[in-house]
Formats: C-alpha cells, structure tokens, sequence
C-alpha cells in the first residue's frame, strides 16, 4: 500500500505567492521541482505552467472542481495528490457542508507522464477518465461501490478502493465490481477491497496479483475457486470478515447466526508456493479445516488472533502443517465466560522449528508452569513470546532452563549494544517504544504484562536465564525491589514495570542486573508517590553504571524524595507527568539541584508537570551535557531566556502548549 512520497531535500525552499494570504512551498532537486500546496484553504487550484513540476501536492483543502485545462502547463506531471478535498459526510467536521468534488471528463487524462493518482476522500461517485499510462490510483473513502466501467489504465500496478462502503461511509448495499474492470488491468499488483461490504470474493480477479486485501467485509464462504490461479499472490488479508463481536472496540457485524467464515480446505491450493502472509483474524472461527495450510510452503506470517479457538490450541494438530512459519499469532482466542487453570499449548506445536515470534495474549490462563511451555523447548529460533493479558498471577518455567530456548544464540555483543546519538547530531525525542525496538530486535523477549502477576521472587524467572527484554508492565506487583528478585537474570538489557506499584525506598533496587540493565521503565507507578507522609528515594540509581534510559514519567513525583538524582550512566530520562511546580515552589529550595548529579544526561523531559515559571537556579545548576530540553504542556508564563546559554550544548529546546507571550 505504498504510495509515492513528496521527495523533500535540504535545499532552501521557493515561496510563491499566490495571495496575500497563500504561498506555495516547492522544493528543487535535480533540476525536478516538488510543489507543496497542502492544507493551504484553496477554493481552486492555482495555475501552474513549469515543464520541470513532476510533484504536486493539493492535500486537505477546499477544491470543489477540477477543470479540463487545470494542469495543461503540468506537462510533465508524474505524482498528483488531492486527497481529502471533499469528506463524506459522515466522515467530515459538523460545520463543513456537504460537497462532492467534480473532474471534467479530461482533467487528468490529458497528463501523459502522470503515474500516480491520489483522490481519496472526495466524496466521488464514479471513477474519472484516467490517463492511460497510470501505475497507482487511490480512491479510498469515496462512494465507488459500483464499478461497471473498464479503467482504460493497462499499466496500473496498485488499486486502492477501501473504505467507500463501510459504517462510517455507507452506501446500503453490497459492493459490486464489474469482471471487465479486472480484465483491463492485467498487471495489477496491489488491491485493497476493506472496508467494503464486498460480500463474495469478485471473481476473475487479475492473475498478477501479489497483495489481496479483503478484510472488513461481510463474506462468508471461501471457496476453491475463490482464489483459483492466483498463483502469484503473496499478501492475503481476510480478515473481520465473520467477526467475533464479544469484545469489539467498532460496531461488529457477525455471519448469520454468528457462524464461522465457512473455509474450503483447498482454498489456497494455487497458493502453495507463493502465499508468504495469511490473515484469517476475527472470523469466529473454532476449528481449523484440515489440510488448509499444509501446502502452503512459503507461509512465513499466520494470524489466527481474535476467534474461538481455545481448544484448538491446546488440542490441535494444525501447527504440524506450519513447519516454515515464522511468526504466529493466537491472541484473545479466549473461551467466552472462561478462564483456564493453566496455559496448555498442544504438542504439535514443536513440529514448527522455524518460528521466532508466538503470540499467545488473551488466552485466559491463570497458572504459567512448566507444562504450560514444555511443547516450545524444541524450537530453536524462537525469539519473542508475548503472554500480555492472560490474567496469569502464578509463573513456573523450570521446563526451559536446560533447553534449546534457553540456550538459543544470542547476537553478537555489536548487534546488542544500542547506538550512540554521537556528539556532532542533534537527536530529537526518542520514546521507549524506540529504546525496546533498538534492544530487543532480535534477543530474546518475554512479555508478561496485562497479568496478575503480584510478586517477584528469583524463582519467578527460573528458565529465563538468557533472556534480555522482559515486559512486566501493567501487573499488580506491589512490593519493595531488595536486589534478589532478578538474580538469575545475568542477560537483562531492558525491564518495563510500568502500571505498577513498585516501591522505591531501597538502594539495593535492581543492584543484581546492574551490569547488563541499560533501560528501565518506571513510568506511572505513582500508588506509593501519591500516599501522604511516605518517603521515597532514588538513591539506587547510582549503583546501575549500565543504565542509560529510565523513565519516571506519570508517577506524580512531588515530596519527601531525594534531593538530587545521581548517575554517571544516565543519558535519557522522562520526567513528565510529576509535580516539579511542588518541588521548585519558590518556598523551597532543597530541590534546585535535582537533575545536577546526572553528569552525562543529554535528553531530559519535564513536560507536563503544572510549572508556572521555571526558575532561573534550576536552569544553570542542569547538567551541562544536555542536548534536548522538553518543558511543553506545563503552564509556564516566565521562562529565564538570559540563563539558557549555560546549556552550550543545548540543541532542543520544547516550550510549546504554555503561556508564554514574549520572546527575548
């Protein structure tokens, strides 16, 4: 689903006024110009006349109509986009009115260069005459739910049409595609039909085809003609088709009687050595049809998540038939008003040795033991297991310790060490979505969160031994960290115990991984912050010389805390969402130096934490070594502008969404 980019260059930008209230934005590069007029109020488009404008861009304004010589001096033309000019109606802002863009009939067919095509949103009811030369056309969110008409376009390669007829965009009946469109289009690559109200597969779909995307639709069988010499096709997405409406977040349409999508097991036999990605998600399925992927020798990525299918998991033999499978995911296959005493997964799971990545979430098991894993010991390239939401308040995993998961080969010392921002750049904020993704990519990773889990012993993390990214966020750990609950854990790079209670008083916290820990999330785990008269400290930062990433955000940090943070290590610290207005309180003055101890700190957030005013001792006493500075979302309406050049180094400043109203 790609579409062509606006290239954007380091080259200075050409303004052109257009009024005295519109400029145009272009950029050049190789003698090629890329016109940017997006979001710019335009009631009608500007005339243009450059041979050297391949690019234009007319996203997100007001344009009504489109005229037959509007882009007559575009001759060269190859990228035009004018999505979202027209909103449906139930898509759109209440105070717009309702409008439908208008293309005569040789507004676009006359560009001869043109190859993509980008109108979705636009309240379009047929397709306009297109240029014959068009590789990519998007008409998402329109209303073409009835296609009779050829495209005239023989070199088209992606066609996207989703969403002209779901329940934010109806059109009160069943999406209907003519088989001579298909026909017209033999080189067609990518089709997206989602969102649709497409209610059979169409039929004589292009045999080209290496992308399918049909989920979101109202189809209920899947027959072996349904994709019968399709044997190109590499991306198949069927997803939400017979939805499971117990725990859906949208409106959810299910089959007839609330029965499964009815699959052939010979469905994807013209797939058998091409089908590399199956989504068969949310289709209310309980049982798997036999034989349906055993032909299926390139399938890499399964998704079975969101049916019924509990007791297939622990019972089934389907796992057999995925020897080449990579990542499969099971997740919320929940049995409606169940939970099971223990995780069981069937021992036909160990036939699948190429699998890296299981998702078992949402399963509804409370005892995680070591029965409950011993089928995956067998499976020597697994990397990620992800157990989030399983309600699981009891862990055992002696089974693993001496097996090829525990022993599974790490990469090497370079691959694991996360990359320097390096001196000479300035970086802006990182997340710790980004600090996981860079640690975890490819080293071993437990997701444990959404759980009961209550407690952590060392016994808690036996058969873990190699791993090196745990998830425990969003558990119901309540307890003060002594340095004996993560002793076996002699590989841990990153630990999430976010949504916790943890308590924080001891220095000896997290002192037995402090040689390998280098990020840390703390993040709201404000139960004891929050509790009056209850001190806190963080006195065990400096005995973690490996951490560089820690976030504190959320936690309503305000009193009774150490006076100052110290670390050599730290580079990286989140400090949003406490009480930094409490602890700078002009009445107090034990707190100005709180950020001075971490002497290698470079990114340090303090967004909304209720500042008023940010006082001018706090500013010269940060650490010197500070790149990036976030302070948006307080309330600041005085900020020390003649103290800001004691940060020298200081390349990121963040005072957005305050109330400040001068500028030195």
């Amino acid at each position: 689903n790609t579409r062509p980019l606006i290239r954007q260059t380091c080259f200075p930008a050409v303004c052109v006024l257009l009024t005295s209230d519109y400029f145009v934005v272009s950029n050049e590069y190789d003698g090629h110009i890329n016109v940017d007029c997006q979001r710019r109020r335009l009631a009608n488009i500007p005339k243009f006349t450059s041979l050297s404008v391949i690019s234009l861009n007319l996203n997100g304004n007001h344009i009504h109509h489109i005229k037959g010589a509007t882009f007559s001096g575009l001759a060269n033309l190859k990228h035009l986009s004018l999505m979202w000019n027209c909103v449906p109606d139930h898509l759109k802002e209440q105070r717009w009115p309702s409008c439908s863009l208008k293309v005569d009939p040789n507004a676009f067919s006359g560009l001869k260069n043109l190859t993509s095509l980008q109108l979705a949103g636009n309240s379009l009811n047929t397709i306009p005459p297109l240029p014959k030369q068009l590789e990519i056309l998007g008409l998402e969110f329109n209303h073409i739910f009835h296609i009779v008409k050829p495209l005239g376009t023989p070199l088209l390669k992606q066609l996207l049409l989703n969403k002209n007829c779901f329940y934010a965009n109806p059109c009160y009946q069943s999406y209907f595609i003519d088989p001579r469109v298909f026909q017209d289009i033999p080189e067609l690559l990518n089709l997206t039909l989602s969102y649709n109200n497409v209610t059979i597969v169409p039929p004589y779909l292009p045999l080209s085809l290496e992308s399918l995307d049909l989920g979101e639709n109202k189809i209920t069988h899947i027959n072996k003609e349904s994709f019968a010499n399709l044997k190109h096709l590499r991306h198949l997405n069927l997803g939400w088709n017979c939805q499971r409406c117990d725990h859906a977040s949208e409106p959810c349409f299910p089959c007839p009687n609330n029965q499964s999508l009815n699959l052939h097991q010979d469905a994807f036999l013209d797939q058998r050595d091409s089908l590399i990605s199956l989504s068969l998600r949310g289709n209310s399925l309980h049982t798997i049809p036999q034989h349906l992927f055993v032909r299926l020798h390139k399938l890499q990525e399964l998704d079975l998540s969101d049916n019924f299918l509990a007791y297939a998991i622990q019972n089934g033999t389907f796992y057999e038939e995925l020897q080449n499978v990579v990542s499969l995911s099971l997740l919320y296959n929940y049995e409606p008003q169940k939970s099971f005493s223990e995780l069981i997964l069937s021992p036909s799971i160990e036939k699948m040795m190429a699998l890296r990545e299981l998702y078992l979430s949402g399963l509804f098991s409370r005892v995680l033991s070591n029965h409950s894993l011993a089928p995956l010991v067998k499976l020597p390239r697994l990397e990620s297991l992800e157990l989030r939401m399983n309600f699981i308040c009891s862990v055992s995993m002696d089974a693993i310790s001496h097996s090829c998961f525990s022993t599974f080969p790490l990469p090497s010392s370079e691959q694991n060490t996360m990359q320097d921002s390096g001196e000479d750049h300035c970086f802006f904020y990182y997340s710790m979505w980004h600090f996981k993704k860079q640690i975890c990519s490819k080293n071993q990773f437990f997701d444990l969160s959404q759980n009961n889990i209550p407690w952590l012993n060392a016994s808690t993390f036996r058969g873990m031994e190699k791993v090196v990214c745990i998830d425990l966020s969003y558990n119901y750990i309540s307890q003060t960290l002594n340095g004996q609950q993560f002793t076996l854990l002699s590989k841990l790079a990153y630990l999430n115990m976010a949504h916790n209670r943890i308590d924080l008083y001891s220095d000896k916290a997290f002192q037995e991984i402090s040689g390998t820990l280098k990020a840390l999330d703390l993040s709201n785990n404000e139960f004891h912050f929050v509790m009056k008269g209850m001190g806190h400290r963080f006195t065990f930062l400096p005995h973690l010389p490996s951490l560089k990433i820690l976030s504190l955000a959320n936690n309503h940090i305000g009193l009774r805390i150490s006076n100052i943070l110290t670390s050599t290590s730290l580079k990286y610290l989140d400090f949003s969402g406490n009480r930094l207005d409490i602890m700078w309180d002009s009445r107090r003055n034990q707190y100005l130096h709180f950020f001075q101890g971490l002497t290698n700190l470079t990114h340090l957030d303090i967004s909304e934490n209720q500042l008023k005013s940010f006082p001018p001792e706090v500013i010269v006493n940060l650490p010197p070594s500070l790149q990036m500075l976030r302070m948006d979302f307080n309330v600041l309406s005085y900020f020390p502008w003649g103290n800001i050049s004691v940060l020298e180094k200081l390349c990121h400043l963040n005072l957005s969404s305050n109330m400040l109203s001068f500028l030195p």
